[in-house]
């Protein structure tokens, strides 16, 4: 799968998804969500490959649409930490935009990457917690980050290896154009499930 969301706020996000061993079921799941307020978007990233990972990804999502309407970032990570519980776990990377402060709350389990460009042109990569969501109790921490309207950013899964992730985030090329030179650097037939966004925030 590779293609551009379509965004009624002027956000832009290219997708791209590729499956391991090119397998039906796929444990990487994306949850994108947007309104006049801001924008909502995870990459959950199910332990392991196949039918399993992709259940516990799917339960993750679920969670993460059905809890939405919550203020709190952690509240909805604490949900989704819930809806794995007796399955097989998941990473999870996911943030929040406030479109009028120009803020960004980030909270990251586990090893999906989100970098983007901050406010003063500078790279941002928050740090992930160690773990995963798995059901049980865990201290959950979020971060917040400032950026100014057209920064692009880039969520991957582990399946993705990029070096040079600065000439990605700084390229003069559009967004769709910097997705298919991303998408260039995955093998036809991966060892791994393989996802990322690459975006820019709304103008």
């Amino acid at each position: 799968m590779n293609a551009m969301w379509q965004s009624d706020f002027d956000t832009e996000v290219y997708v791209f998804q590729r499956a391991k061993h090119l397998q039906r079921h796929c444990g990487d799941q994306i949850f994108l969500k947007e309104d006049a307020t801001g924008v909502l978007c995870a990459l959950v990233d199910g332990l392991g490959s196949g039918k399993e990972a992709e259940k516990a990804a799917k339960a993750v999502v679920e969670a993460i649409d059905a809890n939405s309407s919550l203020k709190s970032l952690a509240d909805i990570v604490a949900r989704s930490n819930e809806a794995v519980a007796g399955l097989r776990g998941a990473a999870i990377a996911i943030w929040r935009t406030d479109w009028a402060k120009q803020k960004l709350i980030y909270c990251g389990i586990g090893n999906i990457r989100f970098f983007m460009v901050g406010e003063d042109d500078e790279l941002v990569y928050p740090i992930s917690s160690t773990g995963f969501l798995s059901g049980r109790r865990q201290k959950i921490r979020t971060q917040e980050f400032s950026y100014r309207p057209g920064s692009r950013f880039l969520m991957h899964s582990d399946g993705l290896t990029l070096a040079g992730i600065k000439k990605y985030l700084y390229a003069s090329a559009n967004i769709e154009n910097t997705g298919h030179c991303i998408e260039s650097n995955v093998a036809e037939v991966p060892e791994d499930d393989v996802t990322f966004l690459m975006g820019k925030m709304k103008c």
